[in-house]
């Protein structure tokens, strides 16, 4: 994941290979769900990520839309696996993410 200096990032996997597949969705709007775009996906999705008020360890973050009022958030749907969707935009820590470092060496 790399940050431009407006703060936008993309969420990859494999981070910083062409092609990788990132986080979308099809169109910003609450509900929709947030999955793991095609190995194709262009252009891709740029998030937020914004450092929680509330400051426990490790630092929770939100990762938000850009320009909208949504955030990415575990769904309330009892379903298995879980799935992510868009959500309208709280403090609430139940909704925040721990980034972490990976190593993703092969």
């Amino acid at each position: 994941m790399e940050v431009t200096p407006d703060g936008r990032c993309a969420i990859q996997t494999p981070a910083r290979v062409f092609p990788s597949r990132s986080l979308s969705y099809k169109e910003p709007e609450k509900g929709e769900r947030v999955i793991l775009g095609p190995v194709s996906d262009f252009p891709t999705r740029e998030w937020t990520i914004e450092p929680a008020p509330q400051t426990p360890m490790p630092q929770p973050y939100f990762i938000r839309v850009p320009d909208k009022d949504l955030m990415v958030v575990v769904s309330r749907q009892a379903v298995f696996p879980p799935e992510l969707e868009l959500a309208p935009a709280d403090l609430d820590l139940e909704n925040a993410w721990a980034l972490l470092p990976v190593d993703d060496r092969d």
